[in-house]
């Protein structure tokens, strides 16, 4: 099959298209056909090299951690998916495949794609919607008048996560920057924290519920400050280090800190889709790449300032 490949890691421009064996499906998975992918921070930092401290890639190697597309094939014992349904996935760090023709993915990563997405929206959705709908359903349930911080907005986590929280009946706050206001305030956020122009951890100690950060690099303990007592901060940018901490802290505090990483489940995909199904929940797409235009992709999602995501399609004509 046709694929983006990466032989060595490096820059953007180490991609380039290539040809890769097709694996069948085995037991309890489905091998399905890409139409949409996306690229993430993390697809970033697994092509840099940056993050091969903890997962190393068999090289060469097809990145991409979301997809959606079709199911080709069903290995033995799926029971949940036939031959043409439409799907998508997050793959996790260790896999890959969103930047390949085709994929075998597990059954259980599968969740159905609502019938309101394209594929470019629909392959932008899996690891950031998932993400934001596992923090404030699973981690900490949000509850009809409670109050949400959420920290970062306008990113691909935080154009979710506002609103589900909205969606779940939460007072939301959250932070971006000045040209992004107005998109925060129709995603649901009744208010709204410019931090260009004030620190957003200076205001509202102890006022709420869950404290949602989205963005790498700030210090967690401002944020923990803005917590209600027996509220939670959660935070999706940590690694192994900082949630072995957060476990300590949290036998000695009754505010909770939060550290996960999104679960490769098809189950919190339903869930997700079907807030997005009902309306209450659409993909933020700030562009649509080709896997022609790929490097140009990873290189604007390294500034760190994309509005939602950025959708990536094997060619133009596929968006639909």
């Amino acid at each position: 099959m046709k694929a983006m490949l990466i032989r060595r890691y490096g820059g953007p421009e180490v991609f380039e298209a290539g040809e890769v064996e097709t694996k069948a499906p085995g037991p309890h998975e489905a091998l399905v056909t890409v139409r949409g992918s996306s690229v993430n921070p993390v697809d970033a930092g697994l092509r840099s090299g940056a993050l091969k401290a903890f997962i190393r890639l068999r090289l060469p190697a097809v990145l991409g951690v979301d997809l959606a597309g079709e199911v080709a094939e069903v290995g033995a014992g799926v029971t949940r998916f036939k031959k043409g349904d439409r799907v998508f996935a997050y793959m996790g760090l260790e896999r890959g495949g969103g930047y390949g023709e085709l994929a075998v993915v597990p059954e259980n990563y599968l969740g159905r794609v609502p019938s309101s997405l394209s594929w470019a929206e629909a392959g932008t959705v899996p690891g950031v919607g998932a993400t934001a709908y596992e923090a404030l359903t699973v981690h900490s349930t949000v509850k009809p008048g409670m109050r949400v911080f959420i920290n970062g907005g306008a990113g691909g986590v935080g154009t979710y996560a506002i609103q589900i929280a909205s969606a779940l009946g939460a007072e939301v706050t959250a932070t971006c920057s000045t040209q992004k206001t107005g998109l925060v305030r129709e995603l649901g956020a009744a208010h709204v924290v410019d931090y260009t122009k004030e620190d957003p951890f200076s205001v509202g100690h102890d006022s709420y519920d869950i404290v949602l950060n989205c963005v790498r690099g700030p210090s967690l303990a401002p944020m923990r400050k803005l917590v209600k007592k027996g509220g939670a901060l959660i935070t999706v940018t940590g690694n192994p280090l900082e949630s072995a901490e957060a476990k300590a802290r949290n036998l000695l505090s009754s505010r909770r800190t939060v550290v996960f990483f999104v679960q490769t489940s098809g189950a919190l995909l339903d869930g997700l889709g079907a807030m997005i199904e009902s309306g209450k929940v659409r993909p933020v797409v700030e562009r649509i790449y080709t896997w022609s235009e790929l490097a140009e992709a990873h290189r604007r999602v390294e500034t760190g300032r994309v509005v939602g995501k950025l959708a990536i399609v094997p060619n133009k004509g596929v968006e639909s």
